[in-house]
């Protein structure tokens, strides 16, 4: 991985630091920036004079085009989040939209789909109004019974954008850990044209970063790991809370993993951080951990994963779901 990805991920982070580095070569970099989402913070970092760049016009325009593609997710985002209140869905704003607004600068964080939490018992029932508005699913079901009580999320295509209804946080073993009620127990908002839309509090959105780059890939973006770091500083953090949740929920590794991730590109050094710095995995983790570590054959391996933290009544529901998918 190019090191131009790590000091654009840690500028203007606490312990962040952007010199010792060749000037930005646009045409070489600006791909990868947009594979990691940091586009507009390379933008706005040629903007305050901390990023040499050979070609000042080919940043702005990548800039402009990633504000244009954030822009159409927003107009989208409103739209979907119409059609759940109208069907009575409770919902929460994810990831890209809702971090961009509530704890980042809009300008610094652009995003590639739309990400939306619902109550497990009303994500059919969320599903069936976005494909009444012409939504159409990306994957078959697996099952109903999969979707309800074990999957990550349902994927949609809706307005030549990807809509993404999620159950839990995070796929896999750790995925089934998270209490999701507690997740509606609390919540702030954003603002998208004067309409206020909600959102996770930022104690669980700083879990679901964390968790997200630990877990949502082999590989994780580096934009995911700023807004880590971001949340990090966040004035409305409370490091006891979220360290009791993390305890409390068991996926203590990832999150640690994940804030060791951001603490690397120069988030600041808070309780939260000295306490990932402190964490250990035990075996039960480690055995948790492997199954998200490549890409091939990785549903399987979590699959088999998952059944060491259901109980029994759970675990057989759990195969059934999977046996009635391939029977189908």
């Amino acid at each position: 991985m190019s090191p131009i990805l790590d000091v654009v991920a840690g500028w203007n982070l606490a312990d962040g630091v952007i010199d010792s580095v060749d000037p930005f070569d646009a045409a070489r970099h600006l791909p990868l920036m947009a594979e990691h989402r940091l586009t507009g913070v390379a933008h706005a970092a040629m903007l305050a004079g901390d990023l040499e760049v050979d070609d000042p016009e080919l940043v702005r325009g990548a800039h402009r085009d990633a504000m244009a593609r954030s822009l159409l997710l927003e107009d989208v985002l409103l739209a979907a989040a119409e059609v759940l209140d109208r069907a009575g869905v409770e919902h929460r704003v994810l990831k890209g939209a809702a971090l961009a607004h509530r704890v980042g600068r809009p300008e610094q964080r652009e995003f590639g789909d739309n990400d939306l939490l619902v109550r497990p018992d009303q994500l059919p029932r969320a599903a069936a109004a976005l494909e009444a508005e012409g939504a159409v699913r990306a994957f078959p079901a697996l099952s109903a019974t999969w979707e309800t009580r074990f999957a990550k999320s349902i994927t949609l295509r809706w307005r030549d954008t990807e809509l993404d209804l999620h159950r839990t946080l995070a796929p896999g073993p750790y995925g089934l850990t998270i209490d999701g009620d507690a997740l509606f127990a609390s919540s702030a908002t954003i603002e998208l044209a004067g309409v206020a839309l909600p959102t996770l509090s930022d104690e669980h959105h700083l879990i679901h970063a964390a968790v997200h780059v630990a877990l949502g890939d082999v590989t994780p973006r580096l934009g995911n790991v700023r807004d880590t770091a971001v949340l990090l500083a966040s004035p409305q953090l409370d490091a006891d809370r979220v360290i009791a949740t993390v305890v409390r929920w068991g996926i203590g590794a990832p999150f640690a993993e994940g804030i060791a991730a951001a603490d690397a590109i120069g988030a600041e050094t808070t309780g939260v951080v000295e306490w990932a710095r402190r964490f250990r995995s035990g075996g039960r983790d480690r055995r948790l951990m492997a199954s998200y570590r490549q890409r091939e054959g990785r549903f399987r391996r979590q699959a088999l994963a998952s059944l060491r933290v259901l109980g029994w009544r759970d675990r057989v529901a759990y195969v059934r779901s999977l046996r009635s998918s391939r029977a189908g």
